[in-house]
């Protein structure tokens, strides 16, 4: 652990080097260039993420009915569900990759954060927008708490732009297609409270990368659904005429 924690600082400082050429000598620009990158990086994952995601929302008519049909043979169920996936080149758990993948990311920038404690005492550079990149404000009724509300906030629109451009369950009135929405619903308006929690009890700096990250996300969303997916929808019209 010690070794990766060594190593994103040294990419931090490396940001924070390429920023302060620019005439931004801040950690929390450095920061935010980082989230960016990681972004970039993991976008072919944000693209799978993102067909797989509308596949298994329109599949689940198909699963609707092979429910029906085998509901006497759980086995024999499951196995024509996985068939469905196979033909169909879907997988329910190719959503949860880029999750995943930005758990340990996350964990390691948090133990660089408090790598870095020492460093901030005195040094204006780790102040960003009022903030001390490396400080914990908690719950704490003034300024600083904007921060936690732009994450709330952020994550609202970034789960919101998600649901609205996911193809719906076409019968609500399903046990299936109402926990589909029940659990949307929960993401939605849970999700928003949690991420701004973890902000109020962690270091800004996490904040800044949270805050980051959402943006990227609904920016990245917004092509991939209105853009590409829309692209790769007229080249199959194209090929069926």
């Amino acid at each position: 652990m010690t070794t990766v924690v060594n190593a994103m600082t040294i990419f931090l400082e490396w940001l924070f080097e390429l920023s302060s050429m620019v005439g931004l000598p801040y950690w929390g620009v450095s920061i935010i260039l980082f989230t960016i990158i990681i972004k970039i990086v993991l976008y072919p994952l944000t693209i799978k993420q993102m067909i797989s995601m509308r596949k298994m929302s329109e599949l689940q008519p198909k699963i609707k009915e092979l429910q029906k049909k085998y509901s006497y043979d759980k086995q024999k169920l499951n196995q024509k569900i996985m068939e469905l996936y196979s033909q169909e080149k879907a997988s329910p758990y190719a959503g949860c990759l880029p999750i995943l993948i930005q758990l340990p990311i996350l964990w390691v920038f948090y133990k660089t954060l408090y790598a870095l404690t020492a460093r901030a005492s005195g040094d204006p550079s780790f102040w960003f927008l009022g903030f001390n990149i490396t400080e914990t404000y908690g719950l704490a009724f003034d300024f600083h708490l904007i921060l936690p509300i732009l994450a709330m906030v952020t994550t609202y629109y970034m789960t919101k732009v998600s649901m609205s451009n996911t193809p719906k369950v076409t019968d609500n009135s399903s046990s299936l297609g109402a926990s589909a929405e029940q659990t949307q619903k929960m993401m939605l308006y849970i999700m928003p409270f949690f991420m701004a929690y973890i902000i109020i009890t962690l270091p800004s700096g996490l904040g800044f990368y949270i805050v980051t990250m959402n943006i990227m996300s609904i920016l990245q969303t917004v092509y991939i659904y209105k853009v590409v997916l829309k692209r790769q929808e007229n080249k199959a019209k194209l090929k069926t005429e």
